[in-house]
């Protein structure tokens, strides 16, 4: 059986006078619906999706606005409802394009893995997919906490991979952080530290900080210690420092520990935390490697310029600026550029 997907408004309709812009937000839409498997596509635009709705059944709906997202769950409560960006809208801003690429590709890979799921499994489990689509947030919600909290581990695992690892559904973005705050509003001293202790293994993967030897003070509490790097992986000196949680400490007296050491009395903001300034340090890095491709190009065509015409400046002081790039500094910006921009790179050199 080859799934049916309804695909409301994404792709631009076709004109006898077509801009640069109007022909680029076509192709990429044509482009987006080849790149992924979604089983038998629908694509179509307002009105006529009120009509196609009930007649193709569709198990998954891609629509553009909210507002369209309510109708389609009004009309069809069993399909599942992806809210996606227009083309338009992915290439608004230029700044924004590459994140609203990456968004757009969490939600498209998300709708792929479902018709997937949806494809290989039997009749009884597509009866319950349908159901568990029609449920409301709140409906949705308590299974969902009923299954972490339950004694079945298999179906706790199942329920917690539904809500930590499904970015493409708003619905699931949502739930993670009602849940979230529940449990630490419901914890002690313990759970707290283990929290803590979690959502900065979220730093530590994406390689803001790393975990160093614990400390303690002088009224011999300990504590858990991280220090925070920079955008090429260099030590800040600004170290955190974790409370390791007393016994059968409550929440209040914990969160004053974390406050005395300025750190956020909340797991959640250390999460926000720790995307916002992976964000800041791809943002700062992608910024240089414009710069860095840029010198490489011009020192490329003419590696007899100097510093000053290629606007870089010297390593060391004792270096004149009217002299080309040493070989020390050339090595640096090609080894820059091949690690965190290769595809730039090897434009360069290819």
């Amino acid at each position: 059986m080859n799934p049916k997907v309804l695909v409301i408004g994404f792709v631009p309709k076709a004109k006898e006078k077509e801009t640069k812009t109007t022909l680029r937000n076509r192709q990429y839409a044509e482009e987006t619906l080849a790149k992924y498997d979604l089983g038998e596509t629908i694509v179509c635009n307002d009105p006529e999706f009120r009509e196609l709705l009930p007649t193709h059944d569709p198990i998954i709906v891609l629509v553009t606005s909210e507002t369209t997202a309510q109708e389609v769950k009004t009309i069809k409560p069993d399909s599942l409802v992806y809210v996606i960006q227009a083309p338009s809208s992915v290439f608004y801003r230029k700044e924004n394009v590459e994140e609203n690429l990456a968004e757009q590709d969490k939600k498209f890979s998300e709708a792929e893995r479902m018709v997937k799921h949806y494809r290989e499994s039997s009749e009884e489990e597509r009866v319950h997919f349908r159901k568990f689509a029609a449920m409301s947030y709140n409906d949705m919600y308590k299974m969902i906490q009923q299954a972490i909290i339950g004694e079945n581990e298999e179906l706790r695992k199942s329920a917690w991979d539904l809500l930590m690892n499904n970015d493409g559904h708003s619905n699931f973005v949502w739930m993670r952080v009602q849940l979230m705050a529940e449990v630490w509003e419901h914890s002690k001293g313990k759970q707290l530290e283990e929290l803590m202790l979690m959502s900065m293994e979220r730093h530590i993967d994406q390689n803001t900080a790393y975990k160093m030897d614990n400390f303690t003070d002088e009224d011999g509490l300990e504590y858990h210690q991280y220090m925070f790097l920079d955008p090429f992986g260099c030590d800040t000196n600004h170290i955190r420092r974790l409370p390791f949680a007393i016994k059968n400490q409550d929440r209040y007296a914990y969160e004053a520990l974390l406050e005395k050491n300025e750190i956020p009395t909340n797991y959640l903001r250390i999460q926000v935390e720790a995307n916002a300034v992976r964000k800041q340090w791809d943002d700062y890095l992608a910024s240089e490697c414009v710069k860095v491709k840029k010198v490489l190009e011009d020192w490329k065509k003419d590696p007899s310029k100097s510093k000053k015409e290629l606007h870089v400046v010297p390593w060391n002081s004792e270096d004149s600026n009217e002299e080309p790039l040493t070989e020390r500094e050339l090595d640096s910006m090609k080894n820059f550029l091949k690690k965190h921009d290769l595809p730039a790179y090897e434009s360069v050199f290819n």
